[in-house]
C-alpha cells in the first residue's frame, strides 16, 4: 500500500509539473500513457529478449523468492537471504519496467503489474496458478482495451484502466461468495478442544 501511495502522489505531482509547462505536454503524456500503436519494429526484438530475461529470472528464483516471502526466518535459517531475493526481485522488475513503459506508460504498467496480480490472488491461494492467472488477466486486459480503443476512438489508458478495475472487483466478489459458501470449523468465539 505504501508504494501504491507513493507511486500515485509522485504521478500527481509530475502531473502538476505538467500542467505548469507547456512545451513537454506530448512527451510527458508518452511518459504516462505511452504510445502502444507506436511501436516501431525496431523496439519489438528488445522488448522480446528482455521480456525473456525477465520471465526465466523470476522462474530460477521462484521457489527461494516465495520461501524468503513466506517464512523470511526460516528462509534466513536455511541459508535464503531474504534482502538478496528482495533485491534480484527488484532487478527483475527494474528490468521489465524500463523497456515496457515507453510502450506502455508508467501508468498503464502499474495498472498492469497490481491489477491483474490483485484480481488473480482474489481468485486462489496457490501461487503458481495465481501467476498464470495474473498474464491471463493482464493479457485479456491490454487485448481488449487496444481492440475496443481501435474501434471507438477512445484512449487505451480509459480502457485498460476500467477493465482492470472490473477484473479486480470481479476477483473480488467471486472471493466473497467463494467465503459465504465454504464453511468455517472456526468462529470468533468459538473454541475447539
Amino acid at each position: 500500500m505504501a508504494t501504491a501511495l507513493t507511486f500515485v502522489l509522485m504521478l500527481g505531482v509530475g502531473a502538476l509539473f505538467v500542467s505548469w509547462s507547456s512545451g513537454y505536454a506530448q512527451e510527458a503524456y508518452s511518459l504516462l500513457f505511452g504510445e502502444v500503436f507506436g511501436v516501431s519494429a525496431d523496439q519489438v526484438l528488445p522488448i522480446l529478449i528482455i521480456g525473456a530475461v525477465s520471465v526465466a529470472a523470476i522462474v530460477v528464483m521462484f521457489r527461494p523468492l516465495m520461501f524468503s516471502s513466506a517464512l523470511p526466518e526460516v528462509a534466513e535459517a536455511r541459508g535464503v537471504r531474504a534482502r538478496r531475493m528482495e533485491l534480484a526481485f527488484l532487478l527483475v522488475m527494474a528490468l521489465a519496467t524500463s523497456m515496457t513503459v515507453p510502450v506502455v506508460g508508467a501508468l498503464l504498467m502499474f495498472s498492469l503489474m497490481i491489477g491483474p496480480a490483485a484480481a488473480a490472488r482474489s481468485l486462489t491461494a496457490r501461487p503458481a496458478l495465481a501467476m498464470a492467472l495474473s498474464v491471463a488477466i493482464a493479457l485479456a486486459t491490454v487485448w481488449a482495451g487496444i481492440a475496443i480503443s481501435y474501434q471507438s476512438d477512445w484512449p487505451l489508458g480509459f480502457f485498460v484502466g476500467v477493465i482492470g478495475a472490473v477484473f479486480f472487483l470481479l476477483g473480488r466478489a467471486y472471493a466473497a461468495v467463494a467465503s459465504r459458501k465454504t464453511p468455517s470449523r472456526w468462529r470468533p468465539g468459538r473454541y475447539d478442544t
